[in-house]
Order: structure tokens, then C-alpha cells, then sequence
């Protein structure tokens, strides 16, 4: 092969990408465990929602109800006492005591205060904070105005130790003569508590329904698996299937045309030479004229018999093919370069496609682009995942590929998509874009023995 030392062309990004990236596609296993990740994912992330939802409605649920307690406690125990001690009543103050004791006394409640709107304790079951100013917060004026509060409180204002998170409720409390505002704190291990009982009602309930859910969905989703894994292997045996007959269709061809006109025209082209000396001298330029158009028809059969059927491309065999390929070019006018590196051996099926995606291409651009300039570029490379490859280029310095796509089968070619596909059946890709400073760009990188 004569190889022309080309200026190699500048490779633009590729505008628009028809196969596939360099790394093979999951297969059927890992989308089903990705499945079964992603259920678990789910499950756990229900959990956690379950788990935070029943915290919230617990504290919603239990201030609501130390409020209704907090209500209660200040109307029906500390109200009537209070009010008679506070006009006079002897023992009132102790009663009062007795009566808050005996309601603490359960655990439930930790601590009671009542208070009036400029901030003083006027009592409190802890003794030592009666008689205290503390500056009125918004919760006491509030409750002074007439509306419950409710809050849970990390630091009371009113702690004298460390008495942790407590429900904290605000109420309004009459009395006659004064507006006050009772204060009464409840354990934080009741939310706890709630929290744990909706969490048994409904952690049940919602992760019980998606386990049943996904158990259901398991075996559909592996049927489905295996009903994509089988389409795809016969899919990859159609192709096989279609490539052979091909192959089959193009030897059967070729052979038929080497054995009927090829050996005819051979033998009229003979029977011409031997008959030329027993003519006259003038007519021996006509049997010259046909000998000579009878020789271009072989020669024209034979070039036909090499696009149907191309000979070995194992080897230098590729590169010298591919250069053939772009006679045509060669003919119209057409400069082509070529820089055909050695290549690692090839399995004939991937020596054949990468032929077959040249030559289309290069059918594409003698048809198609209105370029003056041609490069191939063939040689060895290394696929990311896959180990050693051969990567063939073609570029033009043309109108570029069109809008509308190159699949060109509707007019009786195999087309650049059929190849492509092909190509990606050998564990390759092809990516078409645009050549920097115009053109188009090729580059298709195939596995030298796939599967092999």
C-alpha cells in the first residue's frame, strides 16, 4: 500500500455522539441489585422519616395534652385555695402546699409556679423561688393576656438544678382582684414515651406494606430482567445472523461474477489480441479500441468483486483494503491521506466491520460532502476498560454531516447506524461530530478480539 504521510487533522469534540460511551453498559445482575439497593435505600429512608414523624406528633400530642393538664391543675387545684389565701384565710398557704405535693407526687408533674404579670413568683412549689423577680417573658405575658402557651424547654428559667428538656405550659389563672399566670412544667419522658408507641403503630404498618411491596415487585422485576437479557441476546444473534448472510450473499456475488463476466470478458479480451493480426492493418485500431474497453469492463468487475467482497483483512490487509476503498475519491479529484500504523491481530469479524464503516463513510463523503481533502487515519489504541483496540478516522474538510442524520438505509445502503450498532455489539464505539475548521469527523475504536 502506498501511504501518503498526511497532516493529521485537528479533532474537535464530538457534536453529537451515536454509540455508546467507552464503558459497556450494566449488565442485567447489576441493574437488578441496583433495584434491590435502592429498595433497601427506600426502606431505611422510610424508616428514618417514620421515626422523626412520630417524634413531632408525639411533641404535638403531648404539649396539646399539658395544656389541657396545665388548664385543669390551675382552675380545679390551685385557683380556689389561692384565692382564699390570698384574702386572708388562715392555713390556706400550707392546704395549697399539701394539695401541689400530692399531685407531684406521681412524677408526672416536676414543678408548679404562679405568677404575676410584673415577673413575681407569688408561689411555687419549690420554696426557694417564691418571692423572685425574673423579667416577664413572652410566654408570661401571654398567659397574663389570657391565651395557653406550651413549649418544650431545655434550661427553665425557674430550674434550680439540673432538671434537663421539660414540658413547659403557660395559663391563665383567675383570681378575683388580680390577673396571674400559672406555670406548671411536665416530664419530657412522656414524649418519649408516646414517640415509642406511635413508632410501634407505625413503623409496622409503613415498612410492613413496603417489604410486601417489594416482594411483589422482586420477582416481576427479575422476570422483566431476564425478558431483556433474552431480547438482547437475540438481538445480538439477528445481527450475527444478518452479518453472515451478508457475508454469504457478498462471497456468493463475487464468486459469480469472478466465474461468469469476469472469465467471458477475460476470453473475448483474447480471442480480440489473437484475432487483431488476421485483420487489415486498417481495421487492427478499432479491435485495439475494443480490447482495450473490454479490459477497463474486467477491471471495473474486479474493483466491483472487492467492494462486494473485500479480500483478507487480517494484518497490513486492513489498512491496504481501506485504502483501496477510497479510490473513488482518488478518481474525482479528491486528495486522501492516509497514516496506517501496525495493528494488533484482529478477529475477522472486527477486522470486516471497521472495512465496512470506512468504506460507507467514505461513500458518504464522495457523495455527500464536496471536499477536497480526505484523512484515515488507522492505529492501535486502548480502550478504558477493555485493553488494546484499533481506532480508525476519517475526516473531511466538507459541508460536515447533515441535520437530518446519516442513515442511509431507505436508499439501499447499510447505513452508519447499522454499523454503529454493529460496532457496539463488539464491545466498541463510534462517535460523529464536526473536524476543527470544518468537515466532518469519524472515529470508530473496536476491540481487536471481543468475546474472544
Amino acid at each position: 500500500m502506498s501511504t501518503e504521510t498526511p497532516s493529521a487533522p485537528a479533532t474537535a469534540a464530538p457534536a453529537g455522539t451515536t454509540g455508546r460511551s467507552r464503558r459497556r453498559a450494566p449488565g442485567v445482575r447489576r441493574e437488578l441489585a441496583a433495584f434491590c439497593l435502592t429498595a433497601l435505600l427506600t426502606l431505611l429512608v422510610v424508616s428514618a422519616g417514620t421515626i422523626w414523624l412520630s417524634e413531632r406528633i408525639a411533641r404535638t400530642n403531648a404539649l396539646a395534652e399539658a395544656e389541657r393538664a396545665a388548664e385543669r391543675l390551675g382552675e380545679m387545684l390551685v385557683t380556689p385555695v389561692l384565692t382564699e389565701a390570698l384574702a386572708g384565710v388562715p392555713d390556706r398557704w400550707e392546704e395549697l402546699d399539701r394539695d401541689v405535693r400530692n399531685r407531684m407526687s406521681d412524677g408526672s408533674v416536676t414543678k408548679m409556679v404562679v405568677w404575676r404579670a410584673d415577673g413575681r413568683i407569688l408561689y411555687a412549689s419549690d420554696p426557694q423561688l417564691i418571692g423572685q423577680v425574673l423579667p416577664p417573658s413572652d410566654e408570661l405575658r401571654a398567659a397574663i393576656a389570657g391565651e395557653t402557651v406550651s413549649s418544650v424547654d431545655e434550661a427553665p428559667e425557674t430550674a434550680t438544678g439540673a432538671d434537663g428538656a421539660l414540658l413547659e405550659v403557660y395559663a391563665p389563672l383567675r383570681v378575683p382582684g388580680e390577673e396571674l399566670a400559672f406555670e406548671a412544667y411536665f416530664a419530657y419522658a412522656g414524649i418519649d414515651r408516646q414517640a415509642a408507641l406511635l413508632r410501634g403503630e407505625i413503623i409496622p404498618m409503613a415498612i410492613g406494606a413496603l417489604v410486601l411491596l417489594q416482594v411483589v415487585q422482586i420477582p416481576i422485576a427479575v422476570s422483566l430482567a431476564r425478558r431483556v437479557r433474552r431480547q438482547q441476546a437475540e438481538r445480538a444473534a439477528l445481527m450475527q445472523r444478518t452479518v453472515e448472510a451478508s457475508e454469504r450473499e457478498r462471497r456468493a456475488i463475487a464468486a459469480d461474477v469472478h466465474d461468469g463476466p469476469v472469465q467471458d470478458l477475460a476470453g473475448v479480451s483474447y480471442a480480440l489480441s489473437a484475432l487483431r493480426g488476421a485483420l487489415p492493418e486498417d481495421r487492427q485500431p478499432t479491435v485495439d479500441k475494443l480490447v482495450g474497453a473490454v479490459r477497463h469492463a474486467v477491471q471495473s468487475l474486479r474493483r466491483l468483486m472487492v467492494d462486494i467482497y473485500p479480500p483478507d483483512l487480517s494484518g497490513p490487509g486492513l489498512g491496504a483494503a481501506i485504502s483501496d476503498a477510497a479510490e473513488p475519491l482518488r478518481t474525482e479529484g479528491v486528495t486522501v491521506l492516509m497514516d496506517a500504523a501496525p495493528l494488533p491481530d484482529m478477529t475477522p469479524d472486527a477486522a470486516a466491520t471497521l472495512y465496512r464503516t470506512a468504506k460507507e463513510a467514505l461513500a458518504n463523503v464522495a457523495q455527500h460532502a464536496g471536499a477536497t481533502h480526505t484523512w484515515i487515519t488507522l492505529e492501535g489504541t486502548d480502550l478504558l476498560d477493555s485493553g488494546p483496540a484499533v481506532r480508525l478516522e476519517i475526516a473531511d474538510d466538507g459541508v460536515g454531516f447533515p441535520a437530518g442524520g446519516t442513515d442511509r438505509r431507505h436508499e439501499g445502503h447499510l447505513g452508519l447506524s447499522l454499523l454503529r450498532d454493529r460496532i457496539v455489539d463488539l464491545g466498541g464505539t463510534m462517535t460523529l461530530g464536526e473536524r476543527s475548521g470544518g468537515g466532518a469527523l469519524l472515529t470508530a475504536v473496536v476491540p481487536p478480539s471481543h468475546g474472544q
